[in-house]
C-alpha cells in the first residue's frame, strides 16, 4: 500500500524554497541546510516537514515503500495533482 496523500522528497535547498513559493507551509521550519536526506510533503494540508530514520523505518515495516522524488519529479507530480 502506498500513501497517496504524502510524498517523500529528496532534501534540496531549491525544493524547500520552491514549495514555499507554491504556498506550501514549512511546518517544521526546515532550514535551507536541512541535513536529513528526505522530508515529507502532505498534499491535503499543503504543508511539508522533516522526518527521521525511525519514522521511515516504521513506514517500511508496515509495508509502505515510499518512492523518493527528486525536485523535477516532485514538480511533475504536483502539476498532475493540482493542474
Amino acid at each position: 500500500m502506498i500513501n497517496k496523500t504524502q510524498l517523500v522528497v529528496q532534501t534540496d535547498k531549491t525544493t524547500i524554497e520552491w514549495l514555499e513559493s507554491q504556498g506550501y507551509r514549512n511546518v517544521h521550519n526546515l532550514p535551507n541546510n536541512y541535513t536529513f536526506p528526505v522530508f515529507t510533503v502532505d498534499l491535503p494540508s499543503k504543508s511539508f516537514g522533516g522526518t527521521n530514520t525511525t519514522c521511515m523505518a516504521m513506514a517500511v515495516t508496515q509495508g509502505h515503500r515510499p518512492i523518493v522524488l527528486n525536485f523535477e519529479q516532485l514538480k511533475e507530480k504536483l502539476s498532475t495533482i493540482e493542474g
